[in-house]
């Protein structure tokens, strides 16, 4: 009588854990249909809707893969649907001051035209990592000083 119990209770943990997952991979569904296109929305909620509710009934063993097809197609759409912007960025402007404080534009800069990289660094004063990254180089190179082009004095 132990053993029925137990077994049970298992099985009714185990039907909590399938419809927990179920409600979870529909709920992630639904969220992530929301953030289609308006076009995509309508059917992709019958979709979801219909295939959800046909399945109501299915027994417990064929649950596993159903789960597993849900999976699929969230990794798909997290793929192909766009990123909702945080609240902080959803209306963010840049404003471009002058040299007494007064705002010159909205969020319309200059268009560097000639191609040239933009850098604080230039022959007077070095870039650190670039430094860096030239003695790694060497080094690697088997540069290890100079004292073979200095001679001896």
């Amino acid at each position: 009588m132990a053993t029925s119990a137990a077994t049970a209770a298992a099985a009714s943990a185990a039907g909590l854990t399938t419809k927990s997952t179920v409600l979870s991979t529909y709920r992630t569904l639904h969220k992530l249909i929301r953030n289609l296109p308006p076009t995509q929305q309508p059917n992709a909620l019958t979709q979801l809707r219909t295939t959800y509710k046909s399945n109501v009934t299915a027994p417990t063993s064929s649950i596993q893969p159903l789960i597993e097809e849900a999976g699929k197609k969230i990794a798909y759409l997290r793929i192909v649907t766009p990123k909702d912007r945080s609240s902080n960025q959803k209306s963010s402007e840049r404003w471009i001051y002058d040299g007494n404080g007064n705002k010159v534009c909205n969020g319309i800069g200059q268009l560097n035209r000639d191609g040239k990289a933009v850098s604080n660094w230039n022959g007077k004063n070095l870039d650190p990592c670039s430094v860096k990254r030239h003695r790694q180089q060497l080094g690697r190179a088997g540069f290890v000083n100079n004292l073979h082009a200095k001679g001896l004095f």
